[in-house]
Formats: C-alpha cells, structure tokens, sequence
C-alpha cells in the first residue's frame, strides 16, 4: 500500500535527479574547452514501483540516480591510435628526410657543387696552359681539396643528423617512461575510487588522454577488466592494462621503464658512436630483456626515427655461414651474403659485432676475397671471435665447433627506408670509385721530378700518413685493417699529403714527356678533366648525374613521407571529429539541455507546493 507521504518522496526524487543534471551541466560547460575531456551525463531509471492496496496496480516512487557517465566511443579511440601512431611515424620520417634533402640539394646548388666543379675545371685549364707554374699548381690542388671538402661535409651534415635522431630517441623513451609513471598512478587512484563506490571520469579522461600522447611515439593497445569481489560479484572497479606494440608497459601491479643503452660497437663504418638500443630497466637500474625496435609491427614516432637513424634501403649485411675454425690470432668464421656487395660499396664496421644463428659474436677485424674485374665480394672471412661471458660484461673466445655451416650471419638489420647509413654508402661509394679512377690515372704518370706519381685522392691514417691506395689495384682481396679503398670514405677523404705540402708532386704528365722535356703535354691531367664528365666511372653516368641520382631518389622518399603525412593527419582528423562528436561538450547542447533540466526543476518544485498545500490542508485544515 503506497503511504501517506509517498508523493513528497516521489517529488525529492525528482529534485535531486534535476539538480544533479544541472550540476553535471554545470560540469561539462565548464570544461568544454579542456583537452580530453568526456561528456558527462546523469544515468537514472524508475524507481521500484508499490502495490496499490489490494488492487493489482502499481504506483510509481519517482526516479533513482544509478550514475554519471562519460559519453564516449572506444572503438573510436582504438581508430585514433592505431592511425595516430602512423601519422607520427610518417612525420618523423618526413622531418628528417627532409632535411638530408637539403642537404643534398645544397650540395648540387649554384654555390655548391656545381661551383667547384666549375673552379675544378677553370683550374685544370689554367694547369694546362701552364703546367710548370707553381701558382696554378697550388690552385688545383686547393680547387681539388674544396671538392672533397664538399663530401666531407656533407658526411659530417649526416652524422650530425643521425646524432639529433639518436638524441631524440632518447627525449621520446623518457617521455614514454613519464607517462608509463603517470598511468599507473591514476589507475590505482581511479581503482580505489571505485572499489568505494565512487566515480572517477576526469581521472579516466586524463588516463586517456595520455594514452593518446602516447599513441602518437608507439603503438599502443590497452584492455579494461572487471575486478571481482571476494564473493565474486563484479566490485565496480576495473583493471587497466597498457601495451605498446605488444609488450606489456602498464598494469594493476606494476609500470615498466625503458632505458636507452649505447652500442658498444658500430654496424656501418660511418656511424656515429654510441647509437642507442632500447632495453627494459630492472629494479636494481640495469638493462634487462631488449625492447625490439626491429619489430616489423612497431609504428610510431619511434619507429620513425629509427628508420632514418638505421635505414640501409633494405640492403643489410646478411648471409650464409660457409665454415669455422681457428686461425692465427684466434676463432674465425668464413661466410657468403645473399646479396652482391663490392668492394666500393661495403660499409661494415672494421671492428664490430656478428649475429650467427641468435648468437652475438665481436670480431676484431675481417678480411675479404673478390672478383677483380667486377669488384663483387665472393667470401668473407671475421678473425678472433669472442663472446660475452655470463656476467653479460667481459668477452671471452668463442667455440668455433658451435657455429655450424649453412646457417644465418648477420650484422645489423634490414631496415627498408633510405635513412643516414644508405646515403652515407652512397657517398662513400662515389668517393671509392671516384677515387680509384683518378689515382689509376696519377699512378701512371710521373710529377715534376719525374718520380711516379702519388694517390692523388687518399686519406690520412692514425699515423698522419696517406695510404698507398693505388698499389692495391689489381688485388683480390683486402683486410679491414689494411690498405683498400674500403678505408676511405666520405669522412675522411683528402688529397694525398705529400701532394698538399710540395705542389711539383702534382701529376700532369706521362714519364715519356718528361723524360722529353716535353713540358706542355698533359695527357694525364687531361684524363683527369674528362674524368668530371665521364660517364664510364659510374654505372648512373657522369659523376654529376651519380650525384642527381642520390639527390632524385632521396626527393622521391620525402615527397612520399610528406604524402603519407597529410594523408594520415586527414584520417586522424576525421576520427578525432568522429570521436568529439559523441564526447566533446557542445554548447549549445548544453544549453539547450540546461533549459530542459530547468523546467523539469521548476515543475519537481511545482509538485511539492501543491503536495504541501494538501498536507496542509489534510492535516490543518480536517485535524487527521
């Protein structure tokens, strides 16, 4: 039976529900501009319903307020992440391609290499007119210096462009260790709010919307389950859980940090020293198991970078182990790769690390065996291999009898963008060739003393020294820490010193003119001019058109990231207007909906004056 007073409690019901909506309104207009903020609306149902007397009626109690909620789309948010973090892996590739883009486009400007090349050529002429004269000797020689210093700042641009990225790399691990920290902060304050019974939007829309950040450095997934009571009904409260690309960074008992460990040894020979590995911190601060960042589905600005730092064009040292067994100075291994390199292209590091089968071998240097004619590397052979013990610190030699034939070799890895080490090998593959055609010309001739002629392109040992580099043409096969043109490289590559400090050891001629007196003939310096423009040196024409071609190639990537760049913000865009519209504050809905909630107050307020004048009346006025 419904009791006297039961409409005063219907109307109280319906003043709270009211008042409480006005307050949620209240809420919401004020954080209509807060970055990340949900919607929140108040959820309520009838309440339970009373018998009328003995009739089979029911008469209604009024409202109950059973919450308030966020207005919001997961798989919207799921959508944003997954194509945010495309969007910051194509930015991040398109800043830095960029850039090198310059670089090169500089390189090839009126006041760069096309300058030079035109100095180089007016002093050549100005040799050849007069080829006795001190003067013009020094000229080209200064000329021929500017040209390879070209090259070697280019090489140190690219350096300094692979040292900001490694730099970075490390900005964007501490901001992920930072937000890793922040979550699991707010999800046990979001956990004990709700095990209580509470309610925690903001906190949730502040977890999310670090999730968010987070998105845009590194894939990420995430999962919300249910927290059972001891008697196994659900509490109310949920467990969170963060991955980035599927490994596990936050939960309801811990939060992981990454760390950012420098390698001990280089991949390419033109890498800066110190890139960083990613491993995951121990308690005690050391690295423990390594975060993959070869992993074909990590995407994000971290992935981004890596692909510029790292990227060789798909073009990774990788192969077969042929055989085992110990030389001279310790365990060796001899191997074929599965792709041609040659020995103006190769850039491994002299001294590094070898992955066989799984297995992380250091060798102190290597040796190869190749074709003459075609320059291809048919063998390789690594000397003095060691392996870290178990303290995971100190090397110890390795046991060549469990390295077996036939199974895989590796340094580095196959990374499939035209990053720092692809247009390093590129320089560094004009400046052998290059190199190699110029000093075969100067090596046949003699100077002005008559004596035979010096390299006149070279670099400068640990010693101060030029390497005698056209005394291995003709060789099959050169040692990493001998004589080759595999030592010479963008970086380093110079005029010979001996040429630099005693201008008579430039080569102009054959020994037949000198020997005749014949101090007009040219022929060698002549060869060398029609070298600038020669389109036998290299397989992409003139040494000018080698250069365009590096310069095309690079042009094409950028344009692709820049594309791929709009391209995605477009998509994230339109998600994320997707996603506001179900939980971004609207105004004028807001509005709207306060005027609803006013009246439903103003006719709740209605109610209980009628209700009191009855009871007044039914009280006072009959004396019940």
């Amino acid at each position: 039976m419904a009791a006297t007073f039961l409409g005063l409690n219907t109307t109280r019901s319906g003043l709270n529900y009211y008042q409480a909506s006005i307050n949620t309104t209240a809420h919401n207009i004020s954080n209509a501009e807060t970055e990340g903020y949900s919607r929140q609306s108040v959820i309520s149902r009838a309440s339970n319903a009373v018998r009328l007397g003995t009739s089979a009626g029911m008469q209604g109690t009024g409202v109950t307020i059973t919450g308030v909620e966020q207005i919001r789309n997961p798989y919207y948010d799921i959508k944003y992440w997954r194509n945010n973090s495309m969007r910051g892996e194509y930015s991040s590739k398109y800043d830095y391609s960029y850039e090198i883009e310059t670089y090169f486009n500089e390189m090839n400007s009126a006041t760069g290499y096309t300058t030079l090349l035109t100095q180089l050529q007016n002093s050549m002429k100005d040799l050849a007119d007069d080829p006795s004269s001190a003067t013009t000797r020094v000229q080209y020689v200064n000329d021929f210096q500017s040209y390879t210093e070209l090259f070697n700042e280019m090489a140190t641009n690219l350096q300094d462009t692979q040292k900001s990225i490694n730099d970075e790399i490390v900005v964007r691990v501490d901001e992920i260790n930072s937000i890793a920290k922040e979550l699991f902060a707010l999800s046990d304050q979001i956990t004990s709010i709700e095990l209580r019974g509470g309610n925690a939007n903001d906190l949730r829309d502040q977890r999310l919307l670090l999730i968010d950040q987070l998105s845009e450095i590194v894939n990420v997934t995430t999962q919300e389950t249910p927290i059972l009571a001891a008697d196994g009904h659900d509490s109310g409260a949920t467990r969170y859980t963060v991955w980035i690309d599927g490994a596990l960074l936050v939960d309801d008992l811990q939060y992981r940090q990454l760390m950012a460990v420098p390698r001990d040894e280089k991949v390419n020979e033109t890498d800066i020293d110190g890139l960083y590995e990613l491993s995951w911190r121990n308690t005690d601060g050391t690295a423990g198991d390594d975060f993959d960042l070869n992993s074909p589905t990590l995407v994000g600005k971290l992935a981004g970078l890596l692909a510029v730092r790292d990227g060789n064009n798909n073009h990774g040292f990788v192969g077969k182990v042929t055989g085992s067994g110990m030389g001279a100075d310790g365990p060796t291994v001899t191997m074929e790769t599965d792709k041609a390199f040659y020995v103006n292209d190769l850039n491994i590091a002299a001294e590094g690390k070898i992955t066989i089968q799984g297995v992380d071998y250091y060798y102190d240097y290597f040796e190869t065996t190749y074709n003459n004619e075609t320059g291809e590397i048919t063998g390789y052979t690594f000397h003095n291999l060691k392996i870290l013990s178990e303290d995971g610190v100190t090397q110890q030699p390795a046991d060549p009898a469990t390295i077996t034939a036939g199974v895989t070799a590796r340094i580095g890895n196959n990374v499939d963008f035209q990053g720092v080490p692809y247009c390093m090998s590129r320089l560094n593959e004009f400046v052998r060739n290059f190199s190699r055609h110029i000093n075969d010309l100067c090596s046949s001739g003699v100077d002005a003393n008559g004596e035979a002629g010096l390299d006149m392109l070279n670099m400068v040992d640990v010693n101060g020294n030029s390497l005698n580099l056209s005394a291995t043409t003709g060789d099959t096969g050169f040692s990493s820490k001998g004589v080759s043109y595999y030592r010479l490289n963008a970086l380093n590559w110079d005029i010979h010193q001996e040429v630099m400090e005693d201008p008579n050891k430039v080569v102009v001629s054959k020994q037949r003119a000198i020997e005749q007196g014949n101090v007009e003939d040219c022929e060698i310096l002549s060869a060398i001019q029609d070298s600038l423009t020669s389109t036998t040196i290299f397989k992409q024409g003139s040494p000018s058109q080698y250069l365009e071609s590096i310069i095309s190639t690079l042009g094409v990537q950028t344009k692709k990231c820049k594309v791929s760049m709009e391209h995605q913000d477009n998509i994230v865009y339109s998600i994320n207007q997707q996603r506001m519209s179900e939980s971004s504050v609207d105004s004028n809905e807001e509005a709207s909906s306060l005027i609803i909630q006013q009246n439903g107050y103003n006719l709740s307020c209605k109610v209980m004056s009628v209700l009191d004048e009855i009871y007044d009346k039914l009280i006072n006025g009959t004396g019940v």
